[in-house]
């Protein structure tokens, strides 16, 4: 992705190689695919393995370039590092600087302040951690994160602070096992990835080392460690090479467990036509030469810095969901854009020729970064200049903290059963009352503060992606706790009442997928109590968590517990709080912003027949929430200028507060 230049190189094998145009054929692939992704056209779902396809190349690339200096005997680490300056810097930092100022003039202050704090990350190339920071359960949606795209440039940069002088100190020094010492990385950090995606997906998705594997995995075709390919089966491997990558655009989608496994299909794909090149021209490899192709590719690094910012912009002002047209319209929009800023920044600064700037160019690139730094962090300092919008604006905008203010740090089961613990909801002396499930049980906070100052205090049981079953869950640490939440119950006769809720479409369905505010990336999996792992959304899947759920219930029903079940919240499938407040700074009415009730009855069609299959028993009652949010035609998200939601599917706390009545006649 990086690396657009075309060396003339001696690969590790010592025979002469010139430019590659299928290489860069293969990098116009990758980056259309990523952009149809990103317009969110179905055929090309699985259009997010462009970046895996370019990292295998940049792996490629890169190693054939370090081995020639080697091999010449001229390599540099300084040298290396201005050639990347060059190639990568004039490019990056103008979008940077077109993005913040954008964002001034576009961005809603907390949005604005998180562009202030990425764009720090984006230029230190540490955004990749910023963003798995940011992948937590209650974080903004990634359509409105403008820099998001630049995780994996972190991820190569981070590969190149390391690589270049491994790879020398290996050639200088252990000469003879340079190829092995990269395929037991390769391996190494390969299954590294395996093993992250069943801990922590998000890391998987996001650190350098659980990605460096795809890198290693191109440099491993351009140190040959595999044996000369024979001519005759060039056609094929290349062949190969294609289905794969078609194969995982088309046929992946955002329920894909990604990367791990998944991943190596594409990036499979791609080292077999990168290998197939290095022996013959194949016709996929002379395909991908074309010229048209060729120059696509030329310009793909420029069109992957514009394209994400101008989408994100164009969808956050647009609010509503694109159509095909317009997506195609700013697909075509940013390849032009990408191709005006290949001409007019990248070759000018890449052509030494063309280079009339006497500054040392590390200098100059220290001093670029120190004051996209200084920029970057005086917007998060500043809290995202709100002055800039009218107050009414900041009001609806500030409800997306409208929630439990300590619902991160009471994730923690054992904290929530502790005496004394600060999670319970009241003093804990008066609780009757056993908050269990997910964050939508969390999100009932603010009917549960009103309910303490009423005599009846609540032990606060809410797990994020945790839902309430028992002998099933999202990980070993959730069926745990789910047990300990059974025991402590039974174990405490003063707690007469248990409040169950979660997002029950998201275990038997996945995320919707109505709005724009929604995606189905890093989604909850199924497990029981001997790790064996049910495959996401299957009838399987469902009736386990059928047969778990009602476990539950039946333990607590037969231990004379009254037990409430909360029905499905709303989805709305757009951050309210943001919606709303930007409708009002576009001179609209926020009041008049509703969601299809279409959309409540054909989402939670499964878990309404979880929960109504339970039947009527005695001391089990339930609470509505559609009845309180919803009329035949509509459901709201505001009423008096108060947002129900702190984002597209949690209650906020007036929110909760609007289910008081309904939760009242179940308490009584």
């Amino acid at each position: 992705m990086l690396d657009n230049a075309r060396p003339v190189v001696l690969p590790a094998g010592g025979s002469a190689s010139t430019y590659r145009a299928d290489v860069d054929g293969l990098r116009a692939i990758a980056v259309i695919v990523i952009i149809l992704f990103h317009a969110e056209l179905a055929p090309f779902a699985g259009g997010f393995v462009g970046v895996d396809i370019f990292f295998v190349i940049s792996g490629y690339l890169i190693t054939r370039l370090i081995m020639a200096d080697i091999d010449h005997g001229d390599f540099s680490i300084i040298t290396f590092y201005k050639r990347r300056v060059r190639r990568l810097f004039p490019a990056l930092f103008a979008m940077l600087a077109v993005t913040l100022v954008a964002g001034v003039f576009l961005l809603l202050p907390r949005d604005l302040a998180s562009l202030g704090r990425n764009i720090t990350g984006t230029t230190l190339f540490v955004s990749n951690f910023f963003f798995w920071e940011q992948a937590g359960y209650f974080e903004g949606d990634a359509h409105y994160k403008p820099l998001l795209h630049t995780w994996s440039l972190a991820v190569e940069e981070q590969y190149y602070i390391v690589y270049p002088l491994l790879l020398s100190l290996l050639k200088r020094w252990w000469p003879h096992s340079v190829k092995s010492v990269m395929l037991a990385l390769t391996l190494l950090s390969f299954f590294g990835a395996v093993l992250m995606m069943r801990i922590d997906p998000s890391a998987a998705f996001y650190l350098a080392p659980f990605r460096a594997w795809e890198l290693l995995l191109g440099a491993l075709i351009a140190l040959r460690v595999f044996p000369v390919l024979p001519a005759r089966l060039t056609g094929f491997f290349s062949l190969s090479g294609a289905i794969l990558i078609a194969g995982s655009v088309l046929l992946y989608s955002d329920l894909t467990p990604f990367p791990g496994i998944s991943a190596l299909v594409p990036c499979l794909g791609t080292a077999l036509i990168l290998y197939a090149g290095e022996h013959a021209k194949p016709a996929i490899n002379r395909l991908l030469a074309q010229r048209p192709i060729v120059f696509i590719g030329l310009i793909s690094y420029s069109v992957y810095l514009w394209h994400w910012p101008i989408f994100v912009f164009v969808r956050y002002y647009a609010i509503e969901k694109l159509t095909t047209l317009e997506s195609l319209g700013l697909l075509l929009f940013s390849l032009a854009v990408g191709a005006l800023s290949w001409r007019t920044i990248e070759m000018p600064f890449r052509k030494s020729r063309n280079w009339r700037i006497r500054t040392p160019i590390l200098r100059l690139a220290s001093g670029v970064m120190a004051l996209s730094i200084f920029a970057g962090g005086s917007i998060y300092a500043a809290n995202g200049l709100p002055d800039r919008f009218p107050k009414t604006t900041q009001r609806l905008s500030d409800y997306a903290l409208s929630m439990n203010p300590e619902a991160d740090m009471c994730a923690d089961v054992e904290l929530q059963l502790r005496k004394g613990s600060p999670c319970t909801i009241g003093p804990r002396d008066q609780a009757q009352l056993f908050l269990w499930g997910d964050s939508h049980a969390g999100a009932l906070f603010g009917a549960m503060q009103v309910l303490a100052k009423e005599g009846k205090s609540t032990i606060y049981g809410a797990t994020p992606r945790c839902p309430p079953l028992l002998g099933l869950g999202t990980d070993a640490a959730c069926i745990a706790g789910n047990q300990k939440r059974l025991d402590y119950v039974l174990s405490h006769p003063e707690i007469d009442t248990v409040i169950l809720a979660a997002r029950w479409s998201l275990y038997l369905e996945g995320r919707m997928v109505e709005g724009p505010a929604e995606t189905n990336g890093n989604l909850p999996r199924l497990f029981d109590a001997t790790g064996h792992e049910y495959e996401p959304f299957t009838r399987d899947a469902s009736r386990h968590f059928r047969y778990a759920f009602y476990a539950l219930v039946k333990r607590l029903l037969l231990a004379d517990k009254k037990v409430v079940l909360l029905y499905p919240v709303p989805e709305t499938g757009y951050d309210i709080p943001s919606t709303l407040a930007r409708i009002n700074s576009q001179g609209g009415n926020p009041a008049a912003f509703t969601i299809s009730r279409d959309i409540y009855d054909r989402r939670q069609s499964e878990a309404l027949r979880l929960l109504d299959q339970l039947g009527r028993r005695r001391a089990l009652y339930r609470v509505y929430p559609e009845d309180a949010l919803c009329n035949r035609t509509d459901c709201v998200t505001s009423v008096d200028g108060r947002p129900l939601y702190f984002d597209s599917h949690h209650l906020s706390i007036p929110g909760a507060r609007i289910l008081l009545p309904q939760i009242r006649a179940a308490l009584h």
